[in-house]
């Protein structure tokens, strides 16, 4: 995607998307500041605002080597690690409380949470096995 117009233009679509969920995020914590809110929506918020980060990087400089490189990767685990604690939070919060009657809402913040798990332990996998290959 050497187009600049194509890469400027998907830049501030993924922004667009990704600032409404984390402006609904922050009128979520206004609404119900109590703890377990912010226990959930501080991690999205900060994993969401990450995510956007790398996004618009790697749009703008599309280099696998930078990619492999350490502050890179924690900085990537970082993320993984505040969505998978928004997540298993969420799980928490919402399943065991009787507010959550339908089924389709326990489905999904089912799935939100083993989805979460799974890209944890699969970028961890990578990062392992990139660490792994640079010893070799």
């Amino acid at each position: 995607m050497k187009y600049l117009p194509l890469k400027i233009w998907f830049m501030v679509t993924v922004t667009m998307a990704l600032l409404a969920v984390v402006i609904r995020a922050v009128w979520q914590i206004v609404v119900i500041p109590t703890a377990s809110t912010m226990s959930i929506f501080i991690p999205l918020i900060f994993t969401l605002l990450s995510l956007n980060a790398l996004i618009i990087y790697f749009t703008i400089n599309p280099r696998l080597k930078k990619l492999k490189s350490p502050p890179v990767l924690i900085g990537f685990v970082m993320v993984l690690t505040a969505g998978l604690i928004s997540s298993t939070a969420h799980y928490n919060n919402y399943i065991f409380s009787p507010e959550a009657e339908p089924l389709a809402s326990k489905v999904v913040a089912t799935l939100l949470l083993l989805g979460t798990i799974s890209a944890y332990f699969l970028a961890s996998w990578v990062i392992w096995s990139i660490w792994k290959s640079r010893r070799n």
